[in-house]
């Protein structure tokens, strides 16, 4: 065989493998369809049809759309905003995986660790999925967090590291559907973010707690957006609107009110162009 057939030959053989491959591929995913709900298997059909925009939600998105290192700024304002703490600076990303204090230790993945310039550890964690045990699992994650920063790290002595000047950790946690405690506070309050600083014994004695701990209701959050109403304010009394419109997004970037009003910010704008250029992508997952 001279070599123009065995050339011919063997881009035959590479196209049969591609075929091949896109046809495991296409086999595959429709067995991934199959094992999700209706709803589920939908939007994501939806998605990978290019009729919608993959959630902001989604693990890969998120990581990446609000990463701490090519888009610290992103993270920093999400953060700042929520927590109102405009002190909070990004550094940079850290080990997303937990303290593990004994090889029995249940491991803890953290969606977007970043550390604070202050010193502080951070996690926000994108959670689509409703967990009733939501306030349990924060506390544990926070806790693993704070071991981080009670931690020696390279080329620190361990006299360097002591109660008093270890940094606190700040874990943010976005919810797409909210626990039952929190649909019990909405029947009486419009208030969708929830800070926790201090800690109160019974005597009324309170001190603040290494551990800050944000939630934030993004199902109560798009609801009061898309009724015109907001039960968020700053330390002076104004309406965060641009905080809401932001958390709507990320709480369902498909919605067309929420499309309409953030496309207004160039800040939004750009995540939104950022996701459809990712979900163009057709290797990355959704």
């Amino acid at each position: 065989m001279d070599k123009q057939k065995e050339q011919a030959v063997l881009t035959i053989v590479e196209l049969l493998k591609k075929e091949q491959a896109a046809e495991r591929a296409k086999e595959y995913e429709n067995q991934l369809l199959e094992m999700l709900g209706e709803q589920e298997r939908e939007e994501i059909t939806e998605v990978l049809d290019g009729r919608k925009l993959p959630s902001l939600l989604s693990d890969t998105i998120a990581k990446r759309i609000f990463s701490a290192d090519s888009h610290r700024e992103r993270l920093e304002y999400l953060l700042k905003n929520v927590v109102q703490d405009d002190s909070i600076e990004v550094e940079g990303s850290y080990t997303n995986e937990g303290f593990m204090q004994s090889k029995n230790s249940k491991k803890v993945i953290f969606d977007e660790p970043a550390r604070l310039k202050d010193g502080r550890h951070s996690d926000t964690e994108f959670q689509i999925t409703l967990q009733e045990y939501i306030l349990r699992r924060a506390e544990l994650y926070a806790s693993d967090m704070l071991m981080f920063s009670y931690s020696v790290e390279e080329g620190q002595k361990k006299s360097e590291v002591s109660y008093s000047n270890t940094a606190g950790v700040l874990l943010v946690v976005l919810m797409k559907n909210s626990s039952k405690e929190f649909k019990r506070f909405n029947e009486t309050s419009d208030r969708y973010i929830h800070r926790f600083t201090k800690r109160t014994a019974d005597s009324g004695l309170s001190f603040h707690s290494m551990m800050t701990m944000v939630f934030v209701q993004l199902d109560e959050c798009l609801k009061q957006f898309r009724e015109g109403r907001n039960g968020e304010h700053d330390n002076d009394g104004n309406s965060l609107d641009e905080l809401q419109t932001l958390l709507s997004l990320v709480a369902d970037i498909n919605d067309e009110k929420v499309l309409k009003t953030a496309k207004d910010n160039k800040f939004m704008r750009d995540i939104i162009a950022e996701v459809k250029e990712l979900s163009e992508n057709k290797e990355l997952p959704v």
